[in-house]
């Protein structure tokens, strides 16, 4: 009896579907034929096997010819056009290649994405006041989509007595573009208010807006005495300096005057040859407080006395140094957001700020274009008061291209979770944990434990069942069950020092896929710090920071920040004269590492230092970085396994290092499976104890 060849063919036919299925990337969101008013959008699509990266091109027309724009070698599963798209149709298709940059894929099916401008206008008249700008955004946001417009380079001065501490505080909006159209903003007489926060809100572009505070929230004074007769005291002479275009000649005053010192924060000295940079030395930041402060005799320039018993910072005072203060207690940032996702920040300028920039809490998908914190003129030297991008707990992290943040007060860009502080033991599938803004745990979040004290990070990823209030506080059911061994260790738990703690780590709401690139910083202290996954920084310029200027690490013993980071690529990046104050210790221009507490800190306070057991980041590139006058180490690369760097460059020009003890060019240790390979130490001429320093390794490969 013959045989029917019909199944056989259906599964060919299934067969060969499914292949060429497989032999192009499939395309997320924009959907095809989708149409939004949002004009740099998240371009994304799944993850392709074994691809290493992919390139995407943006056109006009269904057969590519009128290209817009496109990244080749890109290596995350997102794109976002640094540019505004045109309105009308925009075609986006994308390919996958492996390491070597050769094709694995046909291009992807084509998507359409169809650019749309809202009808609706709402202009604010120029010249308006507070009143009217809150007035005309209503009307906006109650008539989405919308465009809010500002006048064409008028200046608007938010002036009186505001509540909060926002100029604008709002909620609740989709689809509204705020067209700056170059005006600029004046916050007068209200130094520690921010711009503007944003809620519980979706598709919001902000653009050509150039923001100023007047007075400023911070303070410039030169050292003008400095008396080191007692090395347990502080006692230096310092006199205000000018600021050029102000409604006072002079910065905030430092004594008797509550809008400034009501907010003190802390105090650095700056180096005024390299303008947003720290004088390079250890320490970053001084101690003073307000009641350290007495006024001199009547002078043409205000002068002080500041006397601080028990500092012996004197010895890093000299008499010409610039010391600045920040003010930054209890005030707002330029722009703060909480629970907004596709939020676009474009060709705005900051030249100061009470804290810092662009805060994304607990959202997804920011984006930071063509921004700048800048020094506004040569009577400046500090910008905003903390971190040009910040963004804790967002589902996929921002986008920052092509910026520019010089003379921060804090980092760069900082991406990183909380931990959730452990209250007690209900089981080992159930704990209850702290009631607070740091409690994001939902259904179907995955999340690690950390024991601060001894570094460790339990193996296992935890799943979230169910999440519900009990006693005040929330307890948390998940699987799989805790082991026996680990559950007995977790002994730390509701302790008045929290960073003791036991803590839980959201690893779903970690800022993946995130892309800093081609930007410059120059910052006191870290040029980007990243504890996230599947994420790129590179391109980018960090000169002078004073502290790492590319970090991956926790901060256990202070901030509870954290945790580790898995998939990032660090890659053509220029690296200059960083690292070198008190974070740069033992530490590299590049700088990777696992925290645990210690209780060997100045009063016995906890510090952080390195975790002797663990090995949670991973997959970590470092390549093709230019690293000039590393301070004390060049890369650095603690707690990790089967990472690699590769073809990095180390040159100098400096004929030491700005930070004394041990020097290596490339320092491991505690690692697995380690590729060191094509590295070049002939362009710095210095003298380091070894060029490639290894300790407590396994499974390295190290290739001259």
């Amino acid at each position: 009896m013959k045989k029917s060849i019909l199944p056989i063919f259906i599964i060919l036919l299934f067969l060969t579907d499914e292949c060429l299925a497989q032999s192009k990337p499939i395309l997320s969101a924009p959907g095809n034929n989708s149409t939004g008013y949002v004009r740099n959008p998240s371009f994304t699509w799944q993850a392709f096997a074994n691809a290493y990266s992919y390139d995407i091109q943006l056109a006009t027309d269904t057969g590519f010819s009128n290209i817009i724009t496109f990244r080749n070698n890109l290596l995350i599963t997102r794109f976002v056009p640094v540019s505004q798209l045109p309105p009308g149709n925009i075609f986006w298709r994308v390919k996958a290649k492996d390491e070597a940059g050769a094709d694995i894929s046909n291009w992807s099916d084509a998507f359409k994405y169809i650019v749309t401008i809202p009808l609706r206008i709402y202009t604010i008249p120029a010249g308006a006041n507070l009143q009217t700008i809150k007035d005309t955004l209503r009307k906006a946001i109650m008539n989405t989509p919308a465009v809010l417009s500002f006048a064409a380079n008028s200046t608007y001065e938010i002036d009186g007595n505001i509540s909060g501490l926002f100029a604008i505080d709002t909620a609740n909006i989709n689809d509204l573009i705020i067209e700056g159209n170059n005006a600029n903003i004046i916050i007068r007489n209200n130094s520690h208010v921010g711009f503007m926060r944003i809620q519980n809100s979706n598709r919001v572009s902000i653009r050509k807006l150039k923001v100023d505070w007047d007075p400023l929230p911070h303070s410039l004074l030169d050292v003008i005495r400095v008396d080191n007769s007692d090395s347990t005291v502080l006692n230096v002479n310092v006199r205000l300096r000018k600021v050029t275009g102000k409604v006072s000649t002079y910065y905030p005053a430092i004594y008797n005057n509550p809008a400034f010192t009501d907010h003190w924060s802390w105090s650095y000295l700056i180096d005024t040859t390299d303008p947003g940079s720290l004088k390079k030395m250890e320490t970053n930041t001084f101690g003073i407080l307000p009641s350290d402060i007495t006024p001199l005799a009547c002078k043409d320039q205000p002068e002080y006395n500041i006397y601080r018993a028990g500092s012996k910072a004197g010895k890093y005072f000299a008499v010409g140094d610039v010391l600045s203060i920040v003010a930054r207690d209890n005030v707002g940032p330029l722009l703060s957001t909480r629970n907004c996702t596709d939020l676009i920040c474009d060709s705005i300028v900051n030249y100061a700020s009470p804290i810092g920039c662009y805060y994304s809490y607990d959202g997804s998908d920011m984006k930071i274009l063509n921004c700048s914190a800048e020094l506004k003129d040569a009577s400046r030297f500090v910008s905003a008061n903390a971190d040009g991008v910040h963004c804790r707990a967002n589902a996929i992290g921002p986008w920052v291209d092509n910026c520019s943040f010089i003379g921060n007060a804090d980092d760069g860009v900082a991406l990183y979770n909380k931990g959730i502080q452990v209250k007690s033991k209900i089981s080992s599938s159930a704990l209850l944990v702290a009631n607070n803004e740091f409690m994001n745990l939902k259904k179907g979040h995955i999340f690690r434990i950390f024991i601060p004290k001894s570094g460790k990070i339990l193996a296992s990823n935890f799943t979230v069942d169910t999440v519900y209030l009990q006693s005040g506080n929330y307890r948390v059911q998940f699987s799989p069950a805790i082991p026996v061994s680990d559950y007995d260790s977790l002994t730390d738990i509701n302790l008045t020092d929290l960073q003791q703690n036991v803590q839980l780590y959201n690893a779903t709401l970690r800022n993946e896929r995130f892309m800093i690139t081609n930007n410059r910083f120059t910052v006191r202290a870290r040029g980007a710090i990243i504890r996230s996954a599947k994420g790129v920084v590179e391109n980018n310029r960090f000169y002078s920071c004073s502290s790492a200027g590319v970090a991956l690490y926790n901060e256990a013993a202070l901030w509870y920040n954290g945790l580790y980071s898995r998939d990032i690529w660090i890659m053509n990046n220029d690296i200059r004269d960083c690292a070198f104050d008190n974070l740069g210790a033992d530490a590299g221009a590049i700088n990777v590492r696992i925290n645990k507490i210690d209780s060997a800190g100045p009063n016995n306070n906890f510090i952080d230092n390195m975790s002797p057991v663990s090995l949670d980041h991973a997959n970590i590139r470092i390549t093709n970085n230019t690293i000039k006058n590393f301070a004390q180490h060049g890369i650095s690369l603690f707690n990790a396994a089967n990472c690699s760097i590769r073809n990095n460059v180390f040159i100098s020009d400096m004929p030491g290092y700005y930070r004394s003890g041990t020097h290596y060019g490339i320092y491991i240790n505690t690692t697995y499976g380690t590729a060191i390979t094509g590295n070049n130490f002939s362009g710095d001429t210095r003298t380091p104890m070894t060029q490639i320093q290894r300790v407590n390794d396994t499974a390295t490969t190290v290739v001259p």
